[in-house]
């Protein structure tokens, strides 16, 4: 391999790896397409055009083939944009030990509002890690020990939050109420059941967070469990059965007018309003604080 030149390789697993050598350098992209729902944000917001995407082959009601995403080694700057603003965590950044994206660290992009606060000393043994058996990406380990007396007992939970998706599903799962999730993305999903065609699965079967679901020979909706993906209206064969609406994706101190445009791009023009709005509110804030001071 040439000094600085990126090399491309696809896993036996369908991963795409890009890495790139130099001196002191290593810049490294990992898109795990098991984990991909096909929404096609990356491709959105990448700046060079170096992501591309299939669409999905959806026939008699059951997807046969995926969206499959590509990234072009000769375009990819590993700027990280796209591992930033991916809804299922399915893309890794990594530069030498870093592996958050410069355009975060930076303050570019913001670090996504987003959170799970999970209160182990309250946890007890009977919940039978209700939280560990429904997250749709197994992202909570509960640690159980035994008691002198054998009694199972909760001493940890730990959250991989590089996998987790925030979409809620353990919150109320939790039958002691030990846990809180704050989502990033805000939406709103139309489901019209009625024009639902009979038999056909292929919303539930790339909805990352079983949002969408099966119950009898119905889909249903749990729109709490929603993370807005739009992956679900690639594939429904109806137009007119599903919406799906974002409203905003919050970050914390985002104030640059890259993550404005990004906001435009994958949300509205009045999501970009309102950030930039808020942005200005900040700073006045931020400048009559220290006028006081």
């Amino acid at each position: 391999m040439r000094l600085g030149k990126t090399r491309a390789t696809v896993t036996p697993d369908a991963e795409v790896i890009l890495r790139r050598r130099m001196i002191g350098l290593e810049q490294f992209l990992m898109l795990a397409q098991e984990r991909c729902c096909g929404c096609g944000d990356c491709g959105i917001v990448c700046p060079t055009g170096a992501i591309s995407m299939t669409e999905p082959t959806v026939r008699d009601g059951r997807v046969v083939k995926k969206a499959t995403v590509d990234v072009d080694p000769a375009k990819c700057t590993y700027c990280g944009e796209c591992a930033v603003i991916c809804p299922t965590k399915s893309i890794t950044w990594r530069e030498n030990d870093e592996t958050v994206p410069r355009v975060t660290t930076d303050g570019i992009l913001p670090v996504l509002d987003e959170e799970v606060e999970i209160d182990a000393e309250r946890c007890r043994g009977d919940c039978k890690l209700a939280c560990e058996e429904i997250c749709p990406v197994r992202a909570i380990f509960v640690i159980v020990e035994n008691n002198e007396s054998g009694e199972a007992r909760i001493t940890n939970v730990a959250v991989d939050l590089k996998s987790c998706l925030y979409c809620r599903r353990c919150e109320p799962a939790c039958p002691h109420e030990v846990i809180r999730v704050k989502k990033s993305r805000t939406g709103l999903v139309i489901f019209n059941r009625e024009v639902c065609p009979a038999g056909c699965r292929a919303c539930t079967e790339v909805c990352p967070t079983r949002a969408l679901y099966h119950q009898g020979q119905e889909v249903r909706l749990n729109e709490d469990s929603c993370i807005y993906c739009r992956a679900c209206t690639r594939v429904c064969p109806v137009v007119e059965a599903l919406e799906v609406r974002r409203e905003m994706i919050r970050g914390r101190c985002p104030t640059s007018q890259l993550w404005a445009d990004i906001l435009e791009k994958i949300i509205s023009p009045t999501a970009k309003l309102r950030h930039i709005h808020e942005s200005a509110v900040m700073k006045r804030a931020r400048a009559y604080r220290t006028r006081i001071d």
